[in-house]
Parts: structure tokens; C-alpha cells; sequence
């Protein structure tokens, strides 16, 4: 059910293809736009983020350690671990009362080296807190310190940081519980599995502040405008979903997931958007995603100019010759027509 959204042009010829599937939701749960599968089952992986936090919120713990937007806003996001990511995630670590040490989240080269095709210094050392989701772990660790729950084990799917988790994704992808695929996600914890529609869904209702507990709703709204006020702590330079939204002045809400997933919020509209390259194939998800934004309205050609690096990517040889691009040509189905 996955049709090729993206072609991967060698002079003119296609010489490699990307297929997948998306699906667009309104603030009453109805599939407005889409393409592929709608339905196509696949993990959230850090989409998640921006729901992963909700317990934190919703139990009283971020205002307890007095938690800022902008701290609310890295424990959203897939950080590019810089300097100003760093400072962030380590801020959140003091006012919980725990260090880096405990964080178990591993090691990679940080976001922004590889979002930039930069080589890492020779004898550059990063450490778990560069990793770009120290601060979704750092939110676990403060939930864990509120209610006094072990620390050490606080990635296993049994454990209540992630049953209230779990319960949260549920409630706002509107999707059972019983039925959410679980697996293990890159940084160790539970990563979540469902159709795109209800993550679409799940965005929508984020974006709408749509939930039947004030409590909850309000929570919604902090994270929305935490995500808003700083959107460089959701990515960093050289990220698509800092890019789109700074393009859009924070329209649109990206946040991006492994294997070449994004969801959206589109505040404007108060829809909800999932965007899967069924491959996995990192190049094809910019493309695919300002595509579908152009097709519904959303970006105009001066706003697709400023994230062109994204929508309609060069290839070059290792001379640097230009020798290719990759481009988006499908068509969305409009369920309104």
C-alpha cells in the first residue's frame, strides 16, 4: 500500500526510488489529506517525545523542580547537542538532584556534526549528555525523583515512568493500549508502535490542546508553547524541523523520528501530520514532508526556498561535482473531494 513518493535522479535518470505512506488529521479526528497507507503501522521513535514528557507535567514533578520552557522544550526534542543543548539537559539533572552518571542513554556523535556533514575533531570525546535524547531521559529521571521510584531500571517497559508513559501515548494518539506495538528504541527505553493515522491524531489533539482532563489539556499547551518559544532546543542548526519552523514563524510544529518518520502540528489549522519513508531512507523524508506541506497550502515558494537544502537535495560525486538531485513527485489524496 506504500507508493513511491520520492525519486532519486542520476542526470536525468531515476536511478533509485523511496515509497511510503502519510496521513493528515483535523482537530476532530478526520483523515483530510493522504497518501500510501494512511494506516501503515510503524514505531513513533523520538516523535514520541513531545507526548513522552505529558506524565512529567501532568503529575506535578516539572513544577515542582521548576522546570523552564526551554527545559520542557529539549525534553521534547532530539537536541543537537551543543553547547546550549548541553547546558540545558544538565540544568534539568541539578534541579532533580542527579548527574550525568545516571543517565542511560549511551553515546553517539552529536546531531549537529552529522546534520552538517562535519568531521568531529580528532580527539573530540562526547559523553551520554551530548546524546540528542539526554533530555527526554533527564525528564524520566525527574519523574522517577518525584515519586521516589528506583532509578536504575527506569528504561524497563514494567517500570511506572513508562507505564505512565504508555497510559499518556494512549490517551492523546486515542489508540488502546493493549494494541501499541512495543520495542526498544535507540536509546534504550520503549519505543511505541501504531498506525500513522493515530499519530497524525496524536498531534492534532497536542496541537488543539484537545483533552477531557484540564490538567491534561493544559499540559498539552505548555509543551505546544514550549516547543514554539524555543525551537532550537527541539533540534539544532541544520535540522528540518528547526528549519520549518523558522520558515513557517512556528506554524508548523515538527518533530522528527527515526527511520525517516516526522509528525507535525499544524498550529494554523490544528491539524495533525505523519510522514513515513517505508524504507527508512533518511534522504527522502525532507522532500516527502514539504512536498505534502506545499500540495495542502502550508509553504509558499519564497518559505520552500529557505528550506530548499531539505525539499530538493543535490547529489554530488567525491570531486564535489553536482551529478544528481532528489526530488518528491506524488499527489495527495484530498478525503474533502
Amino acid at each position: 500500500m506504500n507508493e513511491i513518493l520520492v525519486k532519486v535522479y542520476r542526470g536525468n535518470t531515476v536511478e533509485s526510488i523511496h515509497c511510503g505512506s502519510g496521513a493528515v488529521v483535523d482537530s476532530k479526528g478526520k483523515l483530510v489529506y493522504s497518501f500510501g497507507d494512511p494506516y501503515f503501522v510503524t514505531y513513533l521513535r523520538s516523535s514520541a517525545k513531545p507526548f513522552q514528557v505529558i506524565p512529567l507535567i501532568t503529575s506535578g514533578a516539572a513544577k515542582k523542580f521548576g522546570l523552564s520552557q526551554k527545559e520542557i522544550a529539549i525534553i521534547s526534542g532530539s537536541h543537537n547537542g551543543q553547547k546550549i543543548h548541553t547546558d540545558t539537559v544538565k540544568s534539568i539533572l541539578k534541579k532533580i538532584g542527579l548527574s550525568e552518571k545516571n543517565l542511560q542513554c549511551g553515546v553517539h556523535i552529536p546531531h549537529y556534526y552529522t546534520a552538517n556533514n562535519i568531521i568531529p575533531p580528532r580527539n573530540k570525546k562526547f559523553t551520554q549528555v551530548n546524546h540528542n535524547c539526554s533530555g527526554k531521559h533527564a525528564g524520566m529521571l525527574g519523574l522517577c525523583v518525584y515519586f521516589g521510584w528506583d532509578i536504575k531500571n527506569y528504561r524497563d517497559k514494567n517500570h511506572p515512568v513508562q507505564k505512565m508513559i504508555l497510559k499518556a501515548i494512549s490517551e492523546i494518539c486515542q489508540y488502546p493500549e493493549k494494541k501499541i506495538g512495543m520495542g526498544i528504541d535507540g536509546c534504550g527505553v520503549p519505543v511505541h508502535a501504531m498506525p500513522l493515522y493515530n499519530m497524525a491524531l496524536g498531534f492534532s489533539n497536542l496541537v488543539n490542546y484537545n483533552s477531557e482532563d484540564d490538567n491534561t489539556a493544559e499540559a498539552y499547551k505548555l509543551i505546544v508553547d514550549s516547543m514554539k518559544k524555543y525551537p532550537e532546543m527541539v533540534s539544532g542548526e541544520g535540522r528540518l524541523d528547526l528549519s520549518l519552523a523558522m520558515a513557517s514563524k512556528n506554524n508548523i510544529l515538527a518533530k522528527a523520528g527515526g527511520e525517516a518518520l516526522s509528525c507535525s502540528g499544524i498550529l494554523s489549522k490544528g491539524w495533525g501530520m505523519a510522514v513515513k519513508i517505508a524504507d527508512g531512507g533518511q534522504r527522502a523524508i525532507g522532500p516527502a514532508v514539504i512536498e505534502t506541506l506545499r500540495q495542502m497550502g502550508l509553504l509558499n515558494q519564497k518559505q520552500i526556498s529557505e528550506v530548499n537544502k531539505f525539499s530538493h537535495p543535490i547529489i554530488r560525486n567525491f570531486r564535489g561535482d553536482e551529478v544528481g538531485f532528489v526530488k518528491a513527485e506524488f499527489e495527495l489524496n484530498n478525503n474533502d473531494e
